[in-house]
C-alpha cells in the first residue's frame, strides 16, 4: 500500500465529494425530467394530475423521490470529519 501526504488523501475524499455530488445532480436531473413529462401527460390526457391516488407510477415517483432524499441528506447533511478520523486512525498504524 503506498504512502499518502495529507494532501493527497484531501484531494481524493474531495474528489469523490464531488463525484458524489455530481451523480446526485444528475440523477435529480432525470427525475425532474421524467417526473415534468409525466406529469404533463397526464394532465393533458385528464385534465388533473394527483400524486396521492398511489398508482403503479405515483409509487414509483414516491420511491424514487425517497431514495434522492435520502442520498441529498447523506451528501450535504452528514460530516465527513468521521471518515477523516478513522483514515488517519488506520494511517498512523
Amino acid at each position: 500500500m503506498e504512502n499518502l501526504t495529507k494532501t493527497e488523501v484531501d484531494y481524493a475524499m474531495a474528489k469523490e465529494r464531488v463525484n458524489q455530488m455530481r451523480k446526485f445532480y444528475v440523477s435529480l436531473a432525470v427525475f425532474i425530467i421524467v417526473f415534468a413529462i409525466y406529469s404533463g401527460r397526464k394532465y393533458y390526457k385528464t385534465g388533473e394530475v394527483n400524486y396521492l391516488d398511489f398508482n403503479n407510477v405515483s409509487v414509483i415517483f414516491w420511491i424514487w423521490g425517497l431514495i434522492l432524499a435520502i442520498r441529498a441528506v447523506k451528501i450535504f447533511f452528514f460530516n465527513h470529519d468521521w471518515e477523516r478520523k478513522m483514515m488517519d486512525r488506520e494511517l498512523n498504524k
